[in-house]
């Protein structure tokens, strides 16, 4: 039986050395800051259900946020910028998104979030103890009623967001302007969810970031009173979570389309991973020994990065040199443009563009990493950073080809249409009588059928049909139906190609 175990085992760490042996190489051929590789060593050690490109990138948003909280820059010529890092991270339901992120906090990030938390309570205590300072009357006695709705409207500074607004974000940004120390972090769990039910608050949050990526937050427009003016160089980092199936069909990913041709996708490192079977480890004293290493492990990092903050000179500005620029950053540059000619695909070419200047970003911060106290950013500097993007823009690729798995209700629905290609279904008959056949509930189907009909369009005309879409009954109903581009001639009412594109 023990023989048997063993034998179980020796397969599955097998499967293991298999599933990553693409990605070491990969990682192989570029070196990143030392403590960068150790740290992201420990994750991925432990989350081996997860792809490094993922970890890596939640990584880098720990490193921005610590770094960017002592106010660092940095200078390329003579133009000064922040290396603030934005991220979408998309992992299948059940691949640890939020708990690789929590980790990172409380065990590896916790003494820099501690030095933040002490900052914001000394903040606090300042300004109480002005406004009670102030709120007094002519017998130097305070006034208690005025200085009770004085210290009521204090923001606290806060390191981290998950429901934000544009109000909220600006006033946050007030308060942390005044307290000359910190950063907006914007962490959103389900993004795919967000995009789905957004409406125009939203839809102006998401501007907001867009422009927080610069540096730059503006104040709502309001029909009445004066508008504030808007804060500058002001650190915002983003992470976006989510399941990347929400994205492979239908309206987001019609959303998703649109957000990388106006700009807030292409400020992102993007990372991907598909749904896979996941990799147990059969031995419960193996398992036991890796979960007490981890710990330990992280609790060397922590005092490691703690160590490297401190050395970090408050509002540090660290310059690009002139062989960093010229003999690294600009061949970089002329490869991402000679891959932009090369490359047809339109969200992919938006994406290449955007590779430099995220490179540029993440050398600030491995030149705090490498060399703390030397304001400069070296060759190695800039390499490291380069190959980093270069590591996580892989999974780009692979997500605009990414279909939902086969046994899915979108592929139930293209069997069902093939199945009875040429025959015609109304919108009702869809939805009241074959909804079971679909695998999915009927209100689901209801409430969705819109996209599904829209990815059903997408498939047909990938696999040379097309789905035609006539209106009935003096344009009361809709009829669909399947036919074979080649063997039929389309119906007169048929929308063609260009309405429903």
């Amino acid at each position: 039986m023990q023989n048997c175990l063993n034998q179980l085992c020796e397969l599955k760490q097998s499967e293991t050395l298999k599933r990553t042996e693409k990605e070491n190489k990969i990682m192989k051929k570029f070196n990143l800051p030392t403590i960068m590789n150790e740290t992201l060593d420990v994750f991925t050690n432990r989350y081996v259900n997860t792809s490094k490109t993922a970890i890596t990138s939640i990584q880098l948003l720990k490193v921005a946020q610590m770094i960017t909280s002592k106010g660092v820059r940095y200078k390329k010529l003579d133009t000064i910028d922040i290396p603030n890092y934005y991220a979408i991270v998309l992992l299948p339901s059940g691949g640890g998104k939020d708990r690789i992120s929590n980790e990172y906090d409380s065990l590896v990030f916790k003494p820099f979030r501690d030095w933040f938390n002490e900052k914001a309570e000394a903040y606090y205590l300042e300004k109480k103890q002005k406004i009670r300072e102030e709120y007094t009357d002519k017998n130097n006695k305070p006034i208690k009623q005025l200085i009770k709705e004085a210290e009521n409207s204090i923001r606290y500074p806060v390191l981290e967001v998950e429901d934000g607004t544009q109000e909220g974000l600006f006033e946050d940004a007030k308060t942390l302007k005044e307290a000359r120390f910190g950063e907006i972090t914007y962490k959103m769990s389900e993004f795919g969810m967000f995009l789905d039910s957004a409406q125009n608050t939203e839809k102006q949050f998401l501007g907001c970031l867009y422009n927080g990526y610069e540096g730059k937050l503006s104040s709502k427009s309001i029909k009445h009173g004066k508008r504030e003016a808007s804060i500058e160089n002001m650190p915002v980092n983003c992470l976006f979570l989510s399941d990347p199936t929400l994205f492979s069909s239908g309206n987001l990913k019609n959303m998703f389309n649109l957000l990388m041709q106006t700009g807030l996708g292409r400020r992102c490192v993007i990372s991907f991973q598909k749904q896979q079977d996941k990799i147990i480890e059969y031995d419960k004293e193996v398992a036991f020994r890796k979960e007490q290493q981890f710990y330990k492990d992280c609790k060397k990092l922590s005092e490691r990065f703690l160590e490297i903050f401190n050395k970090i000179p408050t509002n540090a500005i660290y310059e690009i040199t002139e062989e960093a620029l010229k003999d690294v950053h600009y061949l970089y540059r002329v490869k991402m443009e000679e891959l932009e000619n090369a490359t047809e695909d339109v969200l992919r070419k938006k994406e290449i563009q955007s590779r430099q200047h995220k490179a540029l970003k993440i050398s600030c911060l491995y030149a705090a990493l490498n060399h703390p106290t030397e304001l400069i950013i070296n060759e190695e500097d800039m390499q490291q950073a380069i190959d980093t993007v270069e590591f996580i823009s892989q999974d780009f690729e692979n997500f605009l080809k990414y279909k939902p798995k086969s046994d899915d209700a979108y592929d139930k629905l293209w069997e069902f249409f093939l199945n009875n290609l040429d025959k015609g279904f109304t919108r009702t008959d869809l939805i009241y009588t074959r909804f079971q056949e679909f695998g999915i509930s009927r209100d689901k189907f209801k409430d969705h059928f819109d996209d599904y009909i829209d990815s059903l369009q997408e498939m047909a005309l990938e696999k040379g049909y097309f789905l035609e879409v006539t209106s009935i009954n003096r344009n009361s109903g809709t009829e669909y139906r399947l036919i074979k581009l080649e063997e039929q001639e389309l119906g007169e009412d048929t929308q063609t190609l260009e309405d429903l594109i």
